[in-house]
């Protein structure tokens, strides 16, 4: 307080001699002026400062949203272009498959030629040629494109039509998997415990988590296989009885901190399985949800199947089952599909006979040499704004393909 009245008082004190406008002793009111003129000014500075931060603000938004819908239209590119990939591939697979099939290629070769697509990566090609090294490529996946390279590919992808190939802000990356190469886990079908036990699909699922090297996985976490597929099965059938030591199946969900009831009936998306009891855990979802789909045609693709999924195979149909014969008889399917596809089901069988196996005649059932329903992701990346794409697109009931789930994220 003492020192607003030493302000107070050195703003309104006398200043100067004799003036003519006021007589000597008269207090000055000069300083309380400049301080309303200086907190006037300073209200002011205030008040544009808040305007212009604002206004920036706004202008950094606008461009934020400009790049997003940049990014997902580029996403959406990558999308379309697999889906016309896919459809020159079946269309191809009809009409000339059996003229394939003679030089040892299958009906689905043309996308499996184009696994991705890496705009990035083309236009690091584009500018480096024949001069790129490895350092080149390390250096793009770890810091991206340079501006002088971004540049360089817009100028050198111009064609004589005048239209730059790659003349476009960002870049998107898509990548295509079949659903077909995974074991399809959708409709587990069973009345009883004992039916359970000979589904085929159930029967094949325990196949990929059964092996030495899951024993240990489930003993540490006390689980029980048939638990897990039980459950699984419970959570698309129509009663309320659960198939795995008996009980309601709605118990399991009543007991959580947001109680649920189970569906009783077929999945939606592959987020949904996170919601059955045993497959909500991290550890048996992070384990075994990239092997396994709610889409496809419930058969397996041999000739895209990965190492887990063709060892669930040799489990649940194939004889002897040690671990040295399946290593034999996967090394041997290896070196078959680098050379060739299997043109049917029948020619898998008949290869892994040749080898010596016995194998169950459900076989035939459990594959096949082509798919009919991919996922396609799709990322678009514009600046720091980024989208992704994920569709399953299905091809078993149109020839145009049917997108069956789309998500942006």
């Amino acid at each position: 307080m003492s020192r607003l009245r030493w302000l107070w008082r050195e703003l309104i004190r006398p200043r100067g001699g004799q003036h003519r406008f006021y007589r000597v002793g008269r207090r000055s009111r000069a300083g309380v002026a400049l301080m309303l003129v200086l907190s006037s000014l300073l209200f002011m500075m205030i008040i544009v400062t808040e305007i212009t931060h604002g206004a920036t603000v706004r202008v950094q938004l606008a461009a934020h949203q400009r790049d997003e819908a940049e990014a997902e239209a580029l996403a959406r590119t990558g999308l379309g272009i697999y889906q016309l990939v896919l459809m020159a591939s079946k269309q191809l697979g009809q009409q000339f498959g059996a003229m394939m099939a003679q030089y040892g290629l299958g009906s689905d070769t043309l996308w499996q030629m184009v696994p991705f697509i890496n705009t990035g990566m083309m236009r690091m090609l584009l500018v480096s040629g024949a001069d790129l090294q490895k350092q080149d490529m390390q250096q793009y996946q770890e810091q991206g494109l340079t501006d002088e390279q971004r540049a360089r590919s817009m100028e050198e992808s111009k064609t004589s039509t005048q239209r730059n190939f790659l003349d476009f802000d960002g870049d998107f990356f898509a990548q295509v998997q079949d659903e077909d190469s995974k074991l399809y886990v959708g409709d587990i079908t069973a009345t009883s415990y004992a039916q359970l036990l000979e589904n085929d699909r159930a029967i094949r699922l325990y196949a990929l988590i059964s092996g030495p090297d899951n024993d240990q996985f489930f003993y540490d976490q006390n689980l029980d296989r048939w638990q897990l597929i039980g459950d699984l099965a419970d959570w698309t059938d129509a009663d309320n009885e659960r198939l795995y030591q008996g009980g309601r199946e709605d118990a399991l969900y009543q007991s959580l901190p947001d109680p649920y009831l189970p569906k009783n009936a077929g999945f939606d998306s592959m987020e949904e399985i996170r919601l059955v009891n045993g497959w909500n855990r991290d550890d048996v979802w992070e384990r075994f949800s990239k092997d396994i789909t709610i889409y496809g045609s419930g058969k397996v693709n041999v000739n895209t199947a990965d190492r887990n999924t063709l060892l669930a195979l040799m489990r649940a149909y194939v004889t002897p089952t040690t671990p040295d014969f399946e290593d034999q008889l996967l090394g041997e399917i290896e070196l078959y599909r680098s050379m060739a596809s299997y043109p049917s089901a029948q020619a898998f069988t008949q290869h892994l006979e040749s080898l010596r196996a016995t194998v169950d005649p459900r076989m035939n059932a459990a594959v096949t040499n082509q798919s009919s329903v991919f996922h396609v992701t799709s990322t678009g990346q514009v600046r720091d704004a980024v989208v992704t794409i994920d569709a399953i697109i299905d091809f078993s009931q149109s020839r145009l393909g049917k997108i069956v789930s789309f998500k942006i994220r």
